[in-house]
């Protein structure tokens, strides 16, 4: 079990669950902005108070302290012993080897907005572009139906899925808000998405497009 970290001598890391909380949407709600600058940082820091204080724009020590418990109860953030860098390398050198980890069958595919695939693993090269071309297809019909979806139905999620007769998922759609720009993760059989795989696929993804500079924390 992880400890607070406000605790000496332990770095902030972000779990896969603030992660996926961090670029499921694009809307500012709460910690959404800190999880994406400490995701856009280079490497893990060592908690202090300014650190906090500069992720979180709040100047009340006490309301800093506080909102970093928040998000710790939330699972989105940890304290751990070691320091840990952002992924280095190319983002394409990078994605086949994480595509393959969030994939119970090592498929996935990663594609941006206008529905060309940056990388994948376990897809021949004409099922990714397929595949990557559907899920522009699914985001507009998303952005056509969300009043409906969202607002009237109350379905926060904007993951797409094809499942079997048993709800197993065969492959999904799951978009992902970096900066401005809109990706999605396909993952054929089931995800393994709460692993550090994913942290490092945000990670890597924040630091290339994300609307916050890269920062230097220490």
């Amino acid at each position: 079990m992880s400890e607070y970290v406000s605790s000496e001598g332990l770095f902030m890391g972000v779990t896969p669950g603030g992660s996926f909380y961090a670029v499921q949407d694009d809307a500012d709600e709460f910690g959404r902005q800190f999880l994406r600058r400490l995701l856009s940082a280079d490497e893990t820091p060592s908690f202090n108070l300014e650190i906090a204080q500069d992720l979180s724009g709040l100047n009340d020590q006490t309301e800093t302290m506080e909102f970093v418990h928040l998000l710790q109860d939330a699972g989105f953030i940890y304290g751990q012993a070691e320091k840990e860098a952002a992924p280095a390398g190319s983002l394409e050198s990078m994605l086949p080897d994480i595509l393959q980890r969030l994939s119970g069958d090592g498929r996935a595919v990663l594609a941006e907005g206008q529905g060309l695939y940056l990388g994948s693993s376990g897809f021949p090269h004409e099922a990714a572009e397929e595949l990557a071309a559907l899920s522009a297809s699914l985001s507009a019909i998303y952005r056509r139906h969300k009043d409906v979806l969202k607002g009237n139905l109350g379905y926060r999620q904007r993951a797409w899925g094809l499942i079997d007769a048993a709800g197993n998922s065969e492959i999904g759609f799951w978009p992902l808000y970096i900066g401005k720009d809109r990706f999605t993760l396909i993952v054929g059989g089931m995800p393994q998405l709460n692993q550090p795989a994913f942290t490092q696929l945000i990670w890597a993804l924040e630091r290339r497009y994300g609307s916050t500079s890269s920062l230097q924390l220490n």
